[in-house]
């Protein structure tokens, strides 16, 4: 069964499968592979894209490497795609600064990588970079990887707070690849941040073999609605019943996630909590 949650930033949405797994453990089985995918269960916002199995066939893994000088450079996380097994290569809070695209000095960055590789699993790694100017963005790549063996994430702070910057594959845009999960950016709906709501998401799978998968599911994307509700804790301790509404409708929206088959029961759920919150939601606003 697909499982959706949000990561603990709320930057990304992340789905978990066994056929996303499959798919992209084994994408030369799969001729295709649709996303679907819905915000508040506003018709107008529905988003689909097909990809096929070669799209993600490479084992190329790239990362958008940061830009700004102060950033400090942590580590970066691998793991076994098999067993799970994590492995970390600690770049020694290191500063962007000494290491910047615009210049070239990424490539310092290099023999540190492929050292780490030699010593931990007794072969190098290709190693590039890409640099626009005119974007002022960088993008990483890693291949040649030892078997079973996929980069995860680098591990950066940026004034002290810990930002994760992950590797994958990005065959559309707002969507990604990591390891054995599957995870989407706002920029696949179009936007610049997720806005708090009932996100579906449907999948078909078309094997090699011509056989038709598919699976949906849907869940709540709380990051800000939960503090919204925290608000009215005094209100619920004086029995308030607008403030036991609001915590009955925010309990429901969180244990109802995931369930599968009520998407629309939420979305009502959730123009309710929005109501009784003192919000307006609407397919435009998407969002408390």
């Amino acid at each position: 069964m697909m499982y959706l949650s949000k990561t603990q930033n709320c930057q990304f949405i992340e789905i978990k499968s066994d056929n996303i797994s499959d798919f992209i453990l084994n994408p030369s089985n799969y001729t295709s592979f649709t996303i679907t995918a819905k915000l508040n269960c506003c018709g107008d916002e529905e988003v689909t894209e097909t990809i096929t199995g070669l799209e993600i066939g490479s084992n190329v893994f790239t990362l958008q490497f940061p830009v700004a000088p102060t950033t400090t450079l942590d580590s970066i996380v691998f793991e076994n795609i098999f067993t799970h097994q994590q492995f970390y290569l600690p770049l020694g809070s290191i500063e962007v600064a000494d290491y910047m695209c615009s210049t070239g000095d990424i490539t310092l960055l290099f023999p540190i990588i492929d050292a780490w590789f030699v010593t931990n699993f007794g072969g190098s790694v290709t190693q590039g970079y890409t640099y626009d100017a005119i974007t002022n963005t960088c993008v990483y790549t890693i291949t040649d990887l030892p078997l079973n063996i996929t980069p995860v994430n680098m591990v950066t702070y940026v004034a002290g707070s810990q930002q994760d910057i992950y590797f994958g594959y990005f065959p559309i845009e707002g969507m990604f690849f990591n390891s054995n999960v599957m995870y989407i950016s706002p920029l696949f709906f179009n936007m610049t941040t997720f806005v708090d709501g009932i996100y579906s998401f449907s999948f078909t799978f078309i094997d090699k073999w011509n056989n038709i998968i598919t699976e949906s599911n849907c869940f709540f994307f709380d990051c800000e609605t939960k503090c919204k509700v925290s608000t009215k804790l005094e209100e619920l301790l004086d029995c308030n019943k607008t403030a036991t509404n609001i915590f009955l409708l925010h309990y429901t929206l969180t244990e109802g996630s995931n369930c599968g088959c009520n998407c629309d029961e939420l979305c009502a759920i959730f123009n309710k909590l929005c109501s009784e919150l003192g919000t307006n939601q609407t397919c435009v606003t998407c969002g408390c």
